[in-house]
């Protein structure tokens, strides 16, 4: 059986002193950048995984690591406030570490959430192989609203979720319907789960689906940020445009409602729409999107006890697929075609 890597083998494949690796570990910022990425391109080809020795100092541990995305998404910013309180209520503190949604940042707080010896690492995003390579299998690794092989991964059917809005549509008489997912651009899984959703729904429902009516722009958010709007008011303003639109996430049914107002296109009289998460302020009184539920306080309790399950003398080998059901949330955003017509 081959040994693992060690430090001194990082070294000598990237050239560099024992100490540099050590620096490089320790995240000092005294490493010129060059000798930095060689020892983690060695890091990378060796395969090496930061020393999660100190077992007894992990077992003696009640800190779980939580890697979250863009904070400045709601629905980030509210799943990793509702597993830092469902880990408070079972005694555990929560180290917080924000990629900000930038991939070179993934690699850097998951190894400094392993040096501060933490309990379990949460993941609430996706991450590259070469960050998910630096944990071993002594703590518990669990990814929520994500996918990652041989791990324990947390979902919603996304595929039920937006066919359960094409349901509540067709089912108030709809049949040009739309489908808006531009802004999932980076999460191709997720925004090709949802759209397959949508498909479904619409070939139970006998329609077709009509290309004019998809607005599924690819790309990078931060390159889309600057012309999304523009997309959603062509959209709007084309001649013969959807009665209902089904949108991948409530953050884009709320950009679908800001065009609107501006184009003096009324929701729900000229105008049904549906969302994706019911994040908190799609309940707002002024808002009061339908939409589709993602299980945040189900996401956490999952995640929490299979945490507190785990036996520090044991291996974490999990690679469950905990997938749990959307529901509904029927507000002030959709009414019935025929009630449209009349206005």
């Amino acid at each position: 059986m081959r040994k693992p890597p060690t430090i001194i083998d990082v070294a000598s494949q990237a050239g560099v002193s024992k100490s540099t690796v050590s620096n490089v570990l320790q995240h000092k910022g005294t490493v010129n950048p060059e000798l930095r990425q060689r020892v983690l391109d060695a890091m990378d080809m060796l395969d090496y995984r930061v020393h999660a020795g100190a077992r007894v100092m992990r077992q003696q541990s009640n800190v779980i690591g939580v890697i979250a995305g863009d904070l400045g998404n709601p629905f980030n910013a509210e799943l990793a406030a509702e597993v830092e309180a469902q880990s408070a209520s079972k005694g555990f503190n929560v180290l917080l570490a924000s990629t900000g949604g930038v991939p070179e940042q993934e690699y850097t707080k998951v190894r400094t959430l392993l040096e501060h010896r933490v309990a379990a690492l949460i993941f609430l995003a996706e991450v590259g192989k070469s960050a998910i390579g630096l944990v071993g299998d002594d703590i518990p690794v669990v990814f929520i609203s994500g996918s990652a092989s041989r791990r324990l991964s947390i979902t919603v059917d996304g595929v039920a979720g937006t066919r359960l809005a094409v349901e509540h549509l067709t089912a108030l008489g709809h049949r040009k319907i739309g489908f808006i997912s531009a802004m999932l651009a980076d999460e191709p899984e997720v925004e090709n789960e949802r759209y397959m959703g949508f498909r479904k729904g619409m070939a139970n429902a006998g329609l077709e689906i009509s290309p004019r009516y998809l607005l599924r722009e690819h790309g990078t958010r931060r390159a889309q940020q600057a012309t999304y709007r523009d997309l959603v008011k062509a959209y709007l303003q084309q001649e013969d445009r959807p009665t209902a639109i089904v949108a991948a996430l409530d953050q884009i049914a709320l950009e679908i409602m800001s065009v609107a107002n501006e184009l003096d296109i009324r929701i729900p009289e000229d105008l049904s729409l549906v969302g994706f998460d019911d994040i908190a302020i799609s309940s707002h009184d002024l808002i009061s999107l339908t939409t589709i539920r993602q299980p945040l306080d189900e996401f956490a309790s999952v995640a929490i006890e299979a945490v507190m399950r785990f036996k520090p003398e044991e291996k974490w080998s999990k690679t469950e697929n905990v997938m749990l059901p959307p529901t509904i949330r029927i507000r002030r955003t959709t009414r019935a075609l025929h009630c449209q017509e009349a206005v």
